[in-house]
């Protein structure tokens, strides 16, 4: 295999799909940001993932994008790998984007492809490719297909990974799939992440590289103790931990997660207000009500009385 970038910093571990601040007036919240940074990284995390669904990517200009860019990787200053995720409709987009993100001083990039018409596993591979050709940088596949309304075969993922740049892939299935593309890779290093933190002890045990999610903005040191505990052999540890986070399973099973993640880190003292950009919908008092909830049962914040 090639020797490139991929192969200088390792892709394993807890990686936070971060949140984007917003203020009231809905631009991009700098002091936010930059706290959101320093205080995952504080907690231990391994890496940094700016620009991700939960970031809010679909929503913001291309100005905004490279805003958040500049700032995460500014004020990260080389501590933790970080990933951007560049993912557009348009193969140009994506490129251009990528371009941008590499000469800021991103460590990789997670992409994935939001269909409008429908496209074959040609035209996926062939964007990929195309992509992987024009930036060297290491590279995660995203599969979502909730969200994407296309769903990556293992047998498209297994191809893709041959791409000499593809080092992973960010899988948002059940177990048994992450299971399918850990036996069907094609070479070593491929990093499974997956993108689900309940199954995270599941897929670490599988041989899965570690998580991409938004659960750590929220509890980044109880993520993180999975991943350490399990790495040390301590499963049992690791097991506490993953039934630990259970408790925000109603929380985080609306369809549009970044206002009730934002509001969590509220509740629990953090400079960041829910705000989501149009036409994403605002969070509700119910909403607030489940986030407050949700944290009690965690034992993040007392109840009354």
């Amino acid at each position: 295999m090639a020797v490139n970038k991929a192969t200088k910093r390792k892709f394993e571990g807890v990686f936070p799909a971060m949140v984007t601040p917003l203020n009231k007036n809905h631009g991009i919240d700098e002091k936010g940001l930059r706290y959101e940074v320093d205080y995952l990284i504080k907690s231990r995390v391994q890496g940094l993932v700016a620009l991700g669904s939960s970031g809010e990517y679909p929503y913001l200009t291309l100005s905004e994008k490279k805003k958040v860019i500049d700032i995460v990787v500014e004020q990260t200053k080389g501590r933790v790998p970080v990933i951007v995720c560049t993912s557009s409709m348009g193969t140009d987009e994506v490129i251009m984007l990528s371009r941008y993100a590499k000469r800021r001083g991103a460590d990789g990039l997670m992409i994935t492809l939001p269909i409008y018409f429908p496209l074959t596993d040609e035209d996926v591979f062939n964007h990929y490719k195309s992509i992987a050709k024009a930036v060297d940088l290491p590279i995660l596949l995203y599969d979502f297909p909730f969200v994407t309304h296309f769903e990556m075969s293992p047998e498209l993922i297994s191809r893709l990974s041959r791409i000499d740049n593809v080092v992973g892939i960010k899988e948002t299935g059940p177990v048994e799939k992450v299971e399918t593309i850990l036996k069907m890779k094609k070479k070593e290093p491929f990093y499974v992440f997956t993108g689900i933190s309940f199954i995270f002890l599941q897929v670490l045990e599988l041989g899965g590289a570690g998580v991409i999610c938004p659960i750590p903005c929220i509890v980044p040191r109880d993520i993180v103790s999975i991943y350490e505990s399990f790495r040390k052999g301590d499963v049992e540890k690791a097991s506490r931990a993953q039934e630990k986070i259970y408790a925000l399973v109603s929380m985080i099973a609306a369809p549009v997660q970044s206002p009730l993640v934002k509001e969590a880190m509220r509740q629990l003292g953090h400079p960041i207000q829910p705000y989501v950009k149009s036409p994403l919908p605002q969070i509700t008092e119910a909403q607030k009500g489940i986030v407050r909830k949700s944290l009690i049962d965690l034992g993040a914040i007392k109840g009354e009385g």
